[in-house]
């Protein structure tokens, strides 16, 4: 038999540069959308198709962002293109995480403090060359309504032959067997190339609850046009 969990919706508070908002989750089985700004923009992340959604309700339109396999082949391709992706260099995404035995009571759930750095560095052939680092101080518990592909996902390039689209094949690795969850809060801090610490951005749940969700939450509207 199979254990059926209800939808689940999740308030979060967002500080940026002394400016704080509010943004509210809605997850459903392997989907989930967050409406930012009040709804201004909506992120929908299909985890079973592989890919993100981002809407833009004023206009009506959306992208699509497929997730990246590290094979350096992409998942899909945009509609329209004519021509096969340029192939580029490779990323390197290093990612390490560490439990560091502390724990917490948080909603009804026990916390565990994970301290995860994410290291991103290309090599000179690659379509954006970088080297960036980006940290998290994370409360996370091990819930039923985790998505796993919102952890570890990276993205293909979008894809079009007319700005001569480029391909980096993404080598990832990971340092530690701690294992990550789904976060309460989280401080991330992000670090330029030359180590200086370019923004710094607090996360963490105010509210969750259970809900009974549509399943047309989840899709692009069929008055939306794809860009």
């Amino acid at each position: 038999s199979t254990t059926a969990f209800a939808d689940v919706k999740i308030k979060t508070k967002q500080t940026l540069s002394g400016q704080t908002s509010e943004n509210t989750t809605y997850i459903k089985g392997k989907r989930q959308r967050t409406e930012m700004m009040g709804g201004v923009m909506i992120s929908i992340t299909q985890c079973d198709l592989g890919r993100d959604l981002q809407l833009v309700p004023q206009t009506k339109t959306y992208t699509v962002a497929y997730y990246d396999d590290g094979s350096g082949t992409p998942g899909a391709v945009n509609a329209g293109q004519v021509g096969p992706a340029t192939k580029g260099g490779t990323r390197y995404v290093t990612t390490t995480i560490k439990d560091t035995g502390e724990r917490r009571q948080m909603f009804g759930y026990t916390a565990r403090h994970i301290i995860q750095t994410v290291e991103t560095e290309s090599s000179p052939d690659s379509c954006n060359p970088t080297k960036t680092r980006m940290e998290m101080d994370m409360w996370v518990i091990d819930a039923e309504f985790g998505l796993a592909c919102t952890q570890t996902r990276q993205y293909n390039r979008n894809y079009d032959a007319k700005s001569g689209g480029c391909h980096d094949k993404i080598v990832p690795k990971t340092i530690g067997s701690a294992k990550s969850g789904y976060p309460l809060y989280q401080k991330m801090t992000s670090f330029d190339a030359s180590g200086k610490e370019s923004f710094s951005m607090i996360q963490e749940v105010v509210e969750i609850s259970k809900a009974t969700l549509d399943q047309a939450l989840f899709e692009a509207p069929a008055d939306y046009r794809q860009v």
